[in-house]
């Protein structure tokens, strides 16, 4: 969700989730809930001030050619259609070949996958499309292929780059979505509500919560885990040896979204941070983790910013440790005098989100002795099931379609 609703003058900003394409039939989901989406319009781009925030000062960054990274994502989606890797991992892993039997391709970093095809002006492009990096597992072109594939696999290459699909948003913002399901399920639905303790067998469930409302006892036939399964967020749930060993390998950073003020950010300008080294590497303009994606300008009349944060510590890049590095990045360009002076003025936070654990995986090493093939067979074990990020696409509408097979799986073995 994440739509935060300007009270002076009506604006509405989407800090999240951004688009939905067509995946399927997943779209048929808003008629459903009776939301309406729209075609998103052209986005208006504020012009880029590049600037390494790790020093404060301005590099004279020119942006890659355009026509030359558009062929090159072109030539990647067929390469990944051709070679049948968009069926093992969209829009998840069921069809992915066991540990050893793996395609070599889809373990290698990409930024080796990519030299082997060719195709290296595809990383300029990929980049700000993953938001940085694909939920902050460290330095981009390490990413382990597959890995990448999560935040940009070929169903949404086809639409957002190829124009094979339109790409739509929700009026007034993608709360309405969520304000929509929440009318739908009514009390079914506990907020701020946390999970104190479990017992899990294959007979079913039994979970203890804690909210505002006091503690609850909710006896279930099945249980459906839908956060990201972080070692932190499974800590109630009472692993088995199975479930710790495949958990316990499993790595993954930690990223943010917010809007954000100061007084000294220029409306109309967004600043990108962009490393010194990108002047002898164009293509790669890639940053080391922890950092700040960019300051970005929601246009002239606004004096609002969009702000994204990673870091591939999980435990220590919380929302304090993102805002201090954020602070910190203005200091740096104040001082090296691409801002005014601050004079003691902070960052203004107006709306936060902790997107939590992003990247999530595990290392090649990991995957050729079976993590992934480990990790669904869980699926469906002590009356558990997996969905989100963590075991299937980024991507709303990939995920909903996971969803509709992994729904399906949990009838059949009702």
């Amino acid at each position: 969700m994440d739509t935060y609703i300007n009270k002076e003058n009506g604006d509405i900003h989407d800090y999240g989730v951004q688009v939905y394409f067509p995946y399927g039939d997943a779209l048929d989901f808003f008629g459903k809930v009776n939301v309406t989406i729209n075609e998103r319009p052209p986005s208006a781009r504020s012009p880029n001030r590049y600037v390494d925030f790790s020093t404060g000062g301005a590099v004279a960054y020119a942006e890659p050619d355009g026509q030359k990274g558009m062929e090159a994502v072109r030539k990647f989606h067929d390469l990944l259609v051709e070679k049948g890797y968009d069926k093992m991992t969209e829009p998840g892993y069921w069809n992915l070949p066991a540990g050893d039997k793996i395609p070599e391709d889809l373990l290698l970093p990409v930024g080796q996958f990519v030299r082997k095809y060719g195709l290296e002006a595809v990383l300029a492009v990929m980049y700000p499309s993953t938001g940085g990096g694909a939920g902050s597992r460290g330095y981009f072109e390490d990413l382990m292929t597959l890995t990448l594939l999560k935040s940009f696999p070929a169903g949404w290459i086809k639409a957002a780059y190829l124009g094979d699909g339109k790409l739509y948003r929700v009026p007034g913002g993608n709360q309405r979505l969520y304000d929509r399901i929440s009318d739908i399920l009514g009390s079914d639905v506990l907020y701020d509500t946390i999970t104190a303790d479990a017992e899990r067998d294959d007979t079913g469930v039994k979970l203890v919560v804690k909210g505002k409302t006091g503690e609850k006892l909710i006896v279930a036939k099945k249980l459906l885990f839908a956060v990201q399964p972080t070692r932190e967020n499974l800590a109630p749930f009472g692993l088995n040896e199975a479930e710790k060993k495949v958990f316990s390998k499993a790595k993954y950073g930690r990223s943010h979204t917010a809007i954000v003020s100061h007084p000294r950010l220029v409306p109309g300008t967004t600043l990108r941070n962009t490393p010194a080294s990108a002047l002898q590497r164009p293509l790669a303009p890639f940053l080391t983790t922890p950092y700040v994606t960019s300051f970005g300008s929601y246009g002239n009349s606004t004096r609002l910013f969009s702000l994204g944060a990673s870091g591939s510590d999980y435990a220590t890049f919380d929302a304090a440790a993102a805002q201090a590095l954020a602070q910190a990045s203005l200091e740096r360009m104040a001082a090296a005098g691409v801002l005014a002076n601050l004079q003691g003025e902070k960052l203004h936070v107006v709306a936060w989100s902790d997107h939590e654990a992003g990247g999530f995986g595990a290392s090649p090493e990991d995957m050729r002795a079976g993590w992934m093939r480990e990790l669904y067979s869980l699926q469906g074990k002590r009356s558990t099931w997996f969905t989100g990020g963590g075991v299937a696409s980024d991507f709303t509408t990939m995920l909903w379609k996971f969803n509709d097979d992994l729904l399906a799986r949990v009838v059949k073995e009702w």
